[in-house]
């Protein structure tokens, strides 16, 4: 498949360009030197060392969700316009490839020029973490390491879309950076599109309706998704996870109507709609660019 000599040929050529050891000193600096405040004291709780409990879901709902998808759209957003500007891609399509192949191609090598540093990274700071006699929990680790790696392929994909899709590198970056913004700060305000429709349109919803189809709603955001299944690993209660950052006011209200979980926040449902990003926008920038006129 040729897919796979294009991927091999982005890896290398990332190599050279130093951009993945670019990647590895902030994905040390950011993982490693957090762990090593973490078990040097720096960051304490009062009575010593924060444990990893604490450690995973605040890195990974406070700094790494912004952090990683910015991060991701940088290594990938010029990925095929680029080679489209400088001519380079004709040349690529005249050998045995298809338009599909470096859609695919670029994909997985930009995703593998991302995931060795981080996976490197964040291995490195539970190595630190054990070292300081912090336990770190080996599965839900692995899990938090997993989650991290998926979001930020999947802003490798909406970064290939983008530059799949565009005509021009800054087109390319005005997508992927406004897709960022929205999802990293302005999803709150998308939900609140509800509220419009059901005043404007008269459906005439109670709270609690507005407030489950509300919660579907911030799902649908891969960010917020990785932010509640990363938060869901230390935390005992599903419905706990899905309300992190929430008022305890309204935690406690929520929780009281809503009793047991409804199966469209539960894990499964919520990962399902994660890894629907993994799909979805590489999938339409190929489709625009399958017919593009190069």
């Amino acid at each position: 498949m040729t897919w796979q000599a294009i991927a091999r040929k982005d890896f290398r050529d990332a190599v050279r360009s130093k951009w993945l050891w670019g990647l590895s000193a902030i994905f040390f600096g950011l993982f490693v030197g957090s762990a090593y405040l973490i078990g040097s004291g720096v960051e304490s709780n009062g009575d010593g060392p924060l444990t990893a409990g604490v450690f995973v879901p605040t890195l990974g709902t406070r700094i790494v969700a912004l952090v990683v998808p910015l991060v991701a759209i940088v290594v990938a957003y010029s990925s095929i316009i680029g080679e489209r500007e400088s001519g380079s891609l004709k040349l690529l399509l005249s050998l045995p490839h298809s338009r599909k192949d470096v859609v695919a191609g670029k994909t997985a090598g930009r995703s593998s020029v991302f995931a060795l540093p981080t996976l490197i990274a964040m291995l490195l700071a539970a190595v630190v973490l054990v070292v300081y006699g912090i336990e770190v929990g080996p599965l839900n680790y692995l899990a938090f390491i997993g989650l991290t790696l998926l979001l930020g392929v999947v802003f490798i994909t909406i970064a290939v879309g983008f530059s799949a899709a565009a005509s021009t590198n800054p087109r390319a970056m005005l997508g992927t950076v406004g897709t960022y913004v929205v999802l990293t700060a302005l999803w709150t305000q998308v939900r609140r599109v509800l509220v419009v429709f059901n005043d404007k349109l008269g459906l005439g919803w109670e709270q609690m309706t507005l407030v489950k189809y509300g919660l579907f709603v911030k799902f649908l955001n891969p960010v917020r998704a990785y932010e509640t299944l990363v938060t869901g690993l230390y935390t005992d209660s599903v419905l706990a996870a899905r309300l992190y950052g929430a008022g305890r006011m309204q935690q406690q209200v929520i929780t009281q109507r809503l009793g047991d979980v409804p199966f469209y926040l539960s894990d499964g449902v919520v990962l399902a709609q994660f890894l629907l990003w993994l799909l979805v926008p590489v999938a339409i920038g190929y489709l625009v660019f399958e017919k593009a006129d190069l």
